[in-house]
């Protein structure tokens, strides 16, 4: 009964893991179906559904590319903040165009950053994860958090409400650096609408961060998978989960350099703005490596309760062994020393799914943001450093 219960519960789960998108993927998938009408309608007629219905293998059938759908939305962000500087009857300056272009393009691809962060997340329990989970309780514990997260609402209204905040901080940030305040520059309606937009886009990246990235971790030793009895470590779909997690990292830091630079080379993080730089370092690059290490200790949590339930298994045997005569035979000696061995070889297993190399390459992969930093502020730096030496004895 158990056993129907638990495929019956997967099957469900399966199912709606088909069928799940962000916030972000349904205003990519939107502007893909929306292109895909016009280029391509017999595809779509045939189809029956305005999208496709399994957002991961999509692109498979011929759907427009996610990276072509941004790029439409950053064109649309662009111009509608064109649109209402002609609407003012005003011309910006090359260095506001050049803001309103890189807002316009981040905010699209921070769209695709989302999205094959949660394509990742989800594909990782298609394809085993969810197979490794052994209780139905569990099975349905993750899908009523799956159908949780997946609402529309609550991403909407963080971007809509943090976003123009974030928009505010940058533009005035950006106004008040001396280099664009000596161009006479203002406030400009159109070139805040640009910054708005984009930052909405932006926001959306942190917030499905939270609950894929921060909350599920933690969730992980609720669950009970099915992991190698010998060595844990070495399981499926504990490699599989590790690399999601780095995965997502990789992805997460990838924009965020990319933010770094242009905000650096567009004057809006330097010494004239300490509370732009603050509000970057707090909110952004300090979150997202603790928070990596945060999540490989709570999967390193499920290695070690696999590793105690079954080393509690063979101590229990040893001690039964032990206890049944006084003076042990050959026989029973010889037991005793193959299951001490195997308790021996079990503890000696790794408690996390990281080992020597993978951390390597996580340390690698922290120096290309504090290189793409240190480049973008080599004037700040090599101030810093003279001061330095000028003060030193």
């Amino acid at each position: 009964m158990e056993n129907q219960t638990l495929a019956e519960s997967k099957r469900r789960v399966q199912e709606n893991l088909h069928r799940y998108r962000s916030l972000p993927e349904y205003i990519l998938d939107w502007v893909g179906a929306m292109l895909e009408r016009i280029l391509n309608p017999s595809a779509a007629k045939a189809r029956g559904k305005f999208m496709p219905p399994d957002a991961s293998e999509q692109e498979d059938e011929g759907f427009p590319s996610y990276w072509l759908n941004g790029a439409l939305i950053a064109l649309v962000t662009f111009g509608v903040g064109r649109l209402t500087l002609f609407l003012q009857n005003y011309s910006p300056g090359p260095e506001e165009t050049r803001l309103m272009l890189w807002t316009a393009f981040t905010g699209a691809l921070a769209l695709i950053a989302n999205k094959v962060n949660i394509r990742a997340f989800l594909n990782t329990f298609r394809e085993a994860s969810l197979d490794k989970m052994i209780k139905s309780t569990d099975v349905d514990h993750l899908g009523h958090w799956l159908d949780i997260n997946f609402g529309i609402w609550k991403p909407l209204l963080s971007g809509v409400i943090v976003g123009p905040f974030l928009a505010w901080l940058l533009y005035d940030s950006w106004l008040k650096n001396p280099e664009i305040a000596a161009l006479g520059l203002d406030f400009q309606a159109g070139v805040f609408i640009t910054i708005v937009l984009a930052s909405i886009q932006s926001v959306w990246v942190g917030y499905y961060l939270y609950p894929f990235y921060v909350a599920f971790p933690s969730r992980l030793n609720r669950y009970e998978f099915d992991l190698y009895t010998t060595d844990p470590s070495s399981s499926e779909v504990v490699g599989r989960l590790s690399r999601l997690l780095t995965f997502i990292l990789y992805v997460t830091l990838g924009f965020i350099v990319q933010l770094t630079v242009g905000l650096t080379v567009l004057n809006v993080l330097s010494e004239q703005t300490p509370l732009a730089g603050f509000v970057f370092s707090i909110f952004v690059w300090f979150p997202t490596v603790i928070l990596y290490a945060a999540g490989q200790y709570h999967l390193s949590d499920v290695i070690s309760r696999a590793k105690w339930r079954m080393l509690n298994e063979v101590q229990a045997k040893i001690e039964s062994l032990y206890s049944e005569e006084e003076i042990p035979s050959r026989e029973r000696l010889d037991r005793l020393e193959k299951l001490m061995d195997y308790h021996d070889r079990i503890k000696a297993t790794p408690n996390s799914a990281l080992n020597f190399r993978a951390s390597l390459n996580f340390l690698n992969s922290l120096l290309l943001p504090v290189l793409a930093f240190v480049l973008a502020n080599l004037d700040i730096v090599n101030k810093l450093l003279g001061n330095s030496s000028a003060t030193a004895p």
